[in-house]
């Protein structure tokens, strides 16, 4: 008969002589031996939480254990009352499942005790392999389901019913999206914030019950869907407003708090990751618009200044509309005439620069000069020079809603990348130089694939 994993590890620990851990790659808690020998907190704190601690897994980083390929003795940390240990990758055809973990706190483990730790290591490695692929039906099935949620499918009545009969959402609650889009480090290399996400994803479902949250999370983005009734408050997200276990805020806060953590925490390119919320919908069949608005909020949060990096669809405003045009791809009208001749001018770049700054600051020309660091005259000359080349009259308000929100939209669908910030609080993303730009406004299709 076939051993499970329980009973592997329980094996193994007696051939040894020791207790040992089995952890996933994410430090979650597998399976752990029995037990009557000396512990220290930190095994038993994971155990109880059933994974690794934030301030462990930080001090553990330095270690590199995602890219470990044979057993490794970790010195004690007698500030986190941990001792010293064996560990022990669990791999399969170089592919990291998992640790083993042994407490060795007087270094008494010898090779030969350690290699049949790596020979126990293999066969868990097997019998984890086998256990992923019996799940991968159902998980295949429950990503089909999503694929067809997300999409403008005319199938996405019948994945929304699917999904409730098999318990995945509660039928009484509306739903609210909320896309995690990766944002490369200043260098512009690939976004890989897929093993992160997930990461975020499992330690959401520790304190969520069981039909409040749905996802599909892909190499530099997810989607996560979250139940929401109609007395959750989504204007508390970002607020700090705390008040039940339902309150969209909280959950919405402590997404945000996990994935920036995972995400610093991974041993990838350098990322960020900004958040785009969107609005309740009271059918899970309707999720397809909440997605949508999500995403365009993630982009806004992205490419346009002085937003944040967590944005919520309700709280755009005039920004909707901007988003709603860059959404149209090559139907983007065109907003301003005069205006757009310049954008396709890199020797228009600093009087486009300058007229974005005036704007945002609703024509102060003190504080325009200021943020540009420009003396009054050049300040004037650049706008003179502008209306002339754009034929256009700043001192009409039309034609200012017009420039503003030409520029905006530019923007977003990347004719218009300034050489640096234009506003004090701009975001990082717009420091970059041209090239490691985004050019389009969404960065994943409506339904991503792998």
């Amino acid at each position: 008969m076939e051993l499970t994993t329980q009973q592997i590890l329980e094996n193994l620990a007696r051939r040894v002589g020791r207790p040992a851990v089995l952890e996933d790659r994410f430090m979650r808690l597998i399976a752990y031996s029995a037990h009557d020998t000396l512990l220290d907190g930190v095994r038993e704190d994971s155990i109880l939480r059933r994974h690794a601690s934030a301030q462990v897994r930080h001090w553990l980083k330095e270690f590199a254990l995602p890219t470990l390929r044979r057993p490794l003795r970790l010195p004690g940390n007698p500030g986190l009352n941990m001792l010293p240990r064996v560990c022990v990758p669990v791999l399969r055809r170089g592919k990291l499942l998992g640790h083993v973990w042994f407490i060795d706190h007087d270094s008494s483990m010898t090779s030969s005790e350690v290699d049949l730790c790596v020979q126990g290591a293999i066969e868990l490695a097997e019998r984890l392999h086998r256990e992923s692929v019996a799940s991968s039906f159902s998980s295949a099935r429950l990503a089909d389901a999503m694929h067809l949620l997300l999409s403008d499918s005319p199938m996405r009545a019948k994945a929304a019913r699917s999904l409730t009969d098999a318990g995945y959402v509660s039928a009484d609650d509306g739903v609210v999206a909320v896309v995690l889009q990766g944002v490369p480090g200043p260098r512009g290399a690939a976004v890989d914030i897929e093993d992160a996400l997930a990461q975020t994803v499992a330690d959401v479902r520790r304190v969520l019950r069981r039909g409040q949250l749905l996802d599909l999370i892909r190499r530099d983005h997810g989607v996560l869907l979250l139940s929401c009734d109609a007395t959750d408050d989504a204007g508390a997200v970002g607020r700090g407003r705390v008040s039940g276990d339902r309150d969209l805020g909280e959950r919405v806060d402590r997404i945000v708090e996990l994935a920036r953590a995972a995400v610093s925490a991974s041993s990838g390119a350098p990322a960020s990751v900004v958040v785009g919320v969107g609005g309740r919908r009271d059918d899970l069949e309707d999720a397809y618009a909440s997605f949508r608005e999500a995403r365009m909020s993630a982009d806004a949060a992205r490419l346009l200044p002085g937003l944040g990096d967590v944005v919520r669809w309700s709280e755009l405003g005039i920004h909707q509309i901007v988003v709603k045009l860059a959404s149209l791809g090559e139907d983007v009208p065109t907003v301003h005439a005069g205006l757009a001749n310049l954008l396709d001018d890199p020797d228009a770049l600093p009087l486009l620069e300058t007229l974005e700054t005036y704007l945002d600051v609703a024509g102060n020309a003190q504080l325009t000069a200021e943020r540009l660091n420009l003396h009054r005259t050049s300040l004037y000359y650049r706008l003179q020079r502008l209306e002339q080349l754009a034929h256009t009259n700043l001192k009409s308000g039309a034609e200012r809603l017009a420039l503003h929100l030409s520029l905006k939209v530019a923007r977003m669908t990347g004719q218009y990348a300034p050489r640096r910030p234009v506003h004090a609080d701009d975001t990082a993303e717009t420091a970059l130089p041209a090239s490691q730009r985004p050019h389009n406004v969404h960065p994943f299709p409506a339904v991503a694939s792998r």
